[in-house]
Formats: structure tokens, sequence, C-alpha cells
């Protein structure tokens, strides 16, 4: 007989609602749930194909210890007693040696992301250390800086509301397709305007009334351009920005460095598309902008460039308001992490204070205290739920940094580049075997009146010795006479704390699989500004920053040159003439994870390089063809795939390959892991120099492959 289990898909950060159905204690298949709040019964091809993952013959079942050198593939199976031991024993053993702060936790985008960061700096904050790092630099951060820093929150898109709708840089119909992209249908069959803005011709902007196709890296520079024709044609909202913005007049001026004419020669954008592009998003109203993909994210300029998008936002009148960007209402919840834990005047590592504040340590700046032991040296790295040795650009260079280390403990599923050179590694339990906590605010995009609330329920038990995050943490504390600070027994426990300001218990969650609502009302939503200000130094929209003046970064959002570019860097671009972005994230995949099931490897077997039919005509290269893509820290093997909605002189190849457990070469192989960007450390990912070489034969036919 089948059981129909009702739970939550985390095979990525969106949340849907699933139904799993259990036969003889097994999954056999995954559906949508139908009356699931957010996704109403929407599932994408990885949440079909998560039974796969669930049974995966690859995944990590028992504990590891490692027996020869770093990287040479020879383990002991331990139990997990003795893996915890020895990982607090080596803990212990660095604290006391170096101190507390030479022991790093990194954290990836794991299923349970936001409760199980929540515990893990938790954790690190009562053992002492503010060394909690991630790849968030290049994920979502550096946009909410340049938000928050402008206006003092984030502002989220009225989608259910509006009459114009900017996707720019974002395209919900290949990475959220079960929310987002259904409700951007909704909205233009409402009669909504939809504006893209990308550098490749995606399925958003297949759909767009304005498509806007930018040279990789220059949207601030078109940012500029449209906020000098919204200012020239007096088309912004004069009371708000008189009221409640500072630094009009310096931003006036700075617009009128970037009229439409010298736009044209920054973006390749024609002077025509951007007056109507500024026209349309200036006097169509209610218009919001949607930001939400990585694709402002991985550049050297990715914080001015949200500031200077967050300006058009306010200037236009377009600021919490309904049917533009509305101020976030979060969900009221118990703060855990116990920040007074750690010593006053304890210095990280970063080198990006305003990052840090915020997020931890930029995974860059992991990388170079290990490397150069500034300001002072890492010694242990926990690592859980995610892969810095593939995840973070310039895979050689983390590679070294990784092997410098005394002490690796990894938390996983399978046996990821981190993981192989791992001194203990701990097998994780999947989303299907452990319950979490989720709530809704940026993750699966409910409309902005309401917060969501949600329980991913356990659906089958973990296999061999698998423990989920939660559980890691909790036991890691105890082992090392940190107990007190955790009194839980259960993630349910901890799920009940977390909740009690919402007056939500985890029974009425249970009751409920298809999620809680908590609407906001429209006094307590729009225009929120008018009784509490905003939550900057002035109290109003900072078009000049004062916090940024304070750190002596240019308080303007000004717009610089992606660091490697033909303008920036000539003498490189002799010798790789392409810009590269390692964008493309298919719906299949996530990030690096998911390369090894059937299913999704039938739909993409390999990973390519999409490239314009002439620019390949010029090389002498074949569609399907195999060649190199290759930058200045190394080349990649791929396939040729033809393309014409990119630019002459642009290449794409897709982010994710590379895993040890899977196939392929890791994209980042040939990012560029400097310079950052100066207030996020971001990379520029998305828009550095390249060259296509064909493949001449099995002499060259050894790729460049980074494992321990």
């Amino acid at each position: 007989m089948v059981e129909i289990v009702k739970s939550t898909c985390q095979m990525c950060n969106r949340y849907c609602g699933i139904d799993v159905h259990i036969e003889n204690n097994k999954m056999v298949k995954v559906e949508g749930m139908a009356e699931h709040l957010v996704s109403r019964g929407g599932i994408c091809p990885k949440g079909l194909a998560s039974v796969q993952y669930e049974y995966d013959p690859q995944r990590l079942t028992h504990p590891l210890k490692r027996v020869g050198e770093r990287g040479e593939g020879k383990w002991k199976q331990i139990s997990w007693d003795e893996a915890l031991g020895i990982t607090a024993e080596n803990l212990s053993r660095i604290k006391e040696k170096y101190g507390a702060p030479a022991i790093c936790f990194y954290k990836g985008q794991g299923g349970g992301w936001e409760t199980n960061w929540t515990i893990l700096r938790r954790f690190m904050n009562v053992l002492g250390s503010p060394n909690y790092s991630n790849h968030s630099q290049l994920c979502y951060i550096p946009l909410m800086m340049g938000m928050i820093h402008t206006i003092g929150g984030m502002a989220i898109p009225d989608v259910e509301n509006t009459k114009c709708i900017v996707l720019w840089g974002f395209d919900p119909f290949t990475c959220c397709v079960a929310n987002y992209g259904r409700r951007v249908i909704d909205a233009k069959q409402r009669g909504a305007k939809l504006i893209v803005i990308d550098p490749r011709f995606t399925p958003a902007g297949a759909k767009a009334d304005i498509f806007v196709q930018p040279r990789p890296g220059t949207d601030g520079a078109l940012a500029l351009g449209m906020l000098n024709i919204i200012i020239n044609e007096e088309l912004y909202d004069k009371e708000f920005v008189a009221n409640w913005t500072y630094g009009f007049d310096m931003l006036k001026k700075l617009a009128q460095e970037y009229p439409p004419e010298r736009v044209q020669e920054i973006t390749t954008i024609p002077v025509a598309t951007i007056f109507e592009l500024a026209r349309t998003y200036g006097t169509v109203k209610p218009a919001c902008i949607s930001v939400g993909g990585n694709g402002l994210d991985q550049h050297t300029n990715s914080v001015q460039t949200s500031r200077v998008i967050t300006n058009l936002i306010a200037i236009s009148g377009n600021l919490d308001v309904q049917g533009g960007n509305v101020m976030q209402v979060p969900l009221p919840k118990t703060d855990l992490l116990f920040k007074d834990k750690l010593p006053v005047g304890l210095k990280a590592v970063d080198k990006h204070p305003l990052y840090s504040e915020l997020w931890g340590v930029p995974g860059p700046d992991m990388l170079d205290a290990i490397l150069n032991d500034v300001p002072y040296s890492l010694k242990a790295l926990i690592v859980m739920g995610g892969d810095p040795a593939r995840a973070l650009s310039e895979t050689e260079r983390v590679t070294k940094a990784l092997k410098k280390l005394d002490f690796i403990a990894v938390h996983e599923l399978f046996m990821t580049g981190t993981a192989e050179l791992a001194d203990i590694v701990l097998p994780a339990s999947s989303y299907f075997e452990s319950s979490n906590l989720l709530t809704y605010a940026y993750n699966a995009a409910p409309p902005v009146n309401c917060n969501v609330v949600g329980l991913r329920k356990k659906v089958v038990e973990p296999p061999g010795e698998c423990h989920s995050d939660l559980e890691l943490l909790l036991q890691l504390a105890k082992i090392m006479g940190l107990g007190r600070y955790f009194p839980w027994n259960t993630g349910e426990e901890i799920f009940e704390d977390i909740l009690k300001p919402a007056g939500i218990t985890i029974e009425d969650l249970i009751k409920h699989p298809e999620g809680i609502v908590k609407y906001i009302p429209p006094e307590k939503l729009f225009k929120k500004y008018e009784k509490e200000g905003f939550v900057t130094p002035t109290k109003k929209v900072e078009f000049y920053s004062t916090l940024y003046e304070k750190y002596d970064y240019d308080p303007l959002p000004t717009f610089d040159e992606p660091a490697e570019s033909p303008y920036s860097r000539p003498d490189l671009a002799k010798d790789y003439p392409l810009i590269c972005g390692a964008s493309i994230k298919p719906v299949l995949f996530t990030h690096n994870q998911y390369r090894t099931l059937p299913w999704l490897k039938r739909i993409m077997p390999e990973a390519w390089v999409e490239i314009h039919p002439l620019t390949a005509k010029k090389l002498g290269i074949s569609d399907g063809e195999i060649v190199f893509v290759e930058s200045p820290r190394g080349k990649i093997k791929v396939k040729a795939k033809f393309t014409q909605g990119i630019h002459l002189d642009t290449v794409y190849v897709p982010h994710g390959w590379g895993e040890p457990y899977a196939y392929g070469d890791p994209d980042n192989i040939i990012t560029p892991s400097f310079p950052c960007e100066p207030l996020s450390g971001s990379t520029g990912n998305r828009a550095f120099l390249c060259r296509i070489i064909k493949d001449k034969g099995k002499e060259n036919d050894k790729v460049l492959r980074v494992v321990g």
C-alpha cells in the first residue's frame, strides 16, 4: 500500500510543497503538493528526480578518517562517535594552542539553510570565533548590501499588483519555475509590461515586451543612464525626493556624466532602447524591479550596481508602495545568535567589514587568511553542506589553501572536492531524512503582503550513520563543553523557540503541511517610512551614503568597469579576446549538485560553451565540437553550442560541473579570484577574459583537473 507524506522540497532554495509516495518504507515517487500556499502544485525537474537523489549509490553512509596524504583517497571507515570525538579533540587542541578564532566554519546551501545557519553562528559565537564563512559573496549578499545601505532594508517586488516588471539579471523561468515564473506570467496576463535586462537572450527575454542586452558587467552604467533620463525629463517623484532622500543634488550631478550616448558606448545598448527603457519604467506606475538571481552579484562592481538600481526604485516613486518594491516586514522570531558571547573587539579575518557585519567572512577573505596568515592564521575548517573547493573561484588556489590547514572536517552527502582533502568526513542526512523549519521571506517569494511558515517533515529514515546538520551541531557543542548553550535535544525544540514571537507552534505546522500564512495589513505594509523613517543614519534614502563615507568607500553609486575586460585589461585582451561568464544555471541543477541523477543527466549530459555562430566561424569551430575554454588561470574542456542570443565577443559556460564524484571540469578553474569587489569581496565570475582553443587531438586532451 502506498502512503503519501506531505513535505517540502529542498533540491534548491525554493520551498515547494511535495507529496512523497512511500511504499514498503521506501520513496517511490515525488509529486507537487496541489494545496501548497506558494508552489501550488508546481515542481521542477529536480524535484521530480529527487527519488534518485535520495537513493544515489554514491552517497556517503559512514564516517571516514583519512589514512593517507590529503587527496590521496585513502580512508578508514570509523563510527560516528569516534569521528565526532576526533573532530572535537582537534578543534579543542587548535583552540588551546592558537585561540578559538583560528577555527573557521564554512556553510554552503544545503537543505534547511536558514535555521541551520542560525544555530551554526550560535555555535561559533559561544566557541569564541567570529570566523564563519560561505560563498554568499557570489549569491545575493552584494545585492542585499546595496539595498540595506541605501534604504535600510530589502525592498521586494509586488508582482501581484504591479503594471510593469523589470527582471534585471534574473530569469525566473529557469531558476524558480514553480513559483516566480508563474507569477510573472500571471502579471503579464493582467496587462503588466515585462522588461528583461540580461546579456543572454533567456526564456524570460523571449517573453519580454522590451529586451535589453548590455555588455556583461555594465549594468551600473545602464542604471545611471536611466537615472539621467528620468531626472532630466522630470519623471521622478519630486515630493518623495524632497522629503525622504539625502544627496539628490550629488546624485543628479553624477547622472549627468552618463548621457545615453555615453551609456551606449559602455553597454552597447542603442540610445533609442535606453530612452525606451527609462521612459517606460519612469511613466508606467506602479513598477517593480526584481534582481533575485545572481546576475548582478558575481561582478567586481556588484554593490554599487545594486545601490544605483535601488536609487532608481526610490526616485521613481516605486518604493514601499503597492505594486512597487515593498520594504519587507519580517516574521517575528527569537534571536538565538548569542552575539554577546563573542569577546568585545574580536576581529574576524575579513577585509570587507560591511559584508561581515551582515553575513560573516567572504570566501575569498577566508582563503587569503589561510594562505597569508593575515590578519592571523586559520588552522581548522569545518565544512557543512557546501564545497569551497568547487564553489570559490580559481580552483587551484582554493585547493592550495585547503591543503595548508591543520585540520578539516566535512559534513556532506557525497565525496566532494573539499571532502577529498578532509581529515574527517561525516555523512549527512538528506532533506528527506530530517525535519526543519522553513520561513519563506526570500526563498520561495510569496506575495509581499504575507509571511509564510512551513515545516519540512521527515519522510524516511537516514541510511547508515547519516545525521542532520542540527544533530551534528548539537552533539559537537555538548562534546566540546558548550552544552549549556544548547539546551535542546531535537530540532523541533529549536523550532518552537524560534517561533514563539510569531505565535506558531510545531503542532500548528504539522496540521498545515501546506504552510501557515501571517498576513500583513496594508497600513503596516506600505509607506512605513512616513511613521518610522528609513533605517539609515539620516533616516532617509541615502543617494549619498554617509555610511560609505565613514568607511572611505565612494558615497555615490559610481560605475567601475569590470576588473577583467577588454577595456580595463587591454594587455590581457590581446591573448584572451572574449568575455566569458560562468553563469549558465540550468533548472536541472543547483550549483554543483545533482549531476549524477540519471533523469537529469539524460537531459543535459555534459557542459558546453555558448558561442555565437559568427564568432565560431572565425575560429573554425563547428557546433557540437569539443573545445577548450582558457583563461589566464587555466582551461576546461567543453562542447561548443551555437546560439545567436549573445554578443559576438561573449561566451558562456554553465556553473557547477566538476565534482569528483560526478564528471566534467570545474568552471572555477578559469574564474578569477581577484581583484575582488571592494565592499563585498565578490569575484568577477560573470565577466572575465578567455579564449577558445580547438581540441587538436589526444596530445592536447589532458584536461586540467584539480584534486588533492
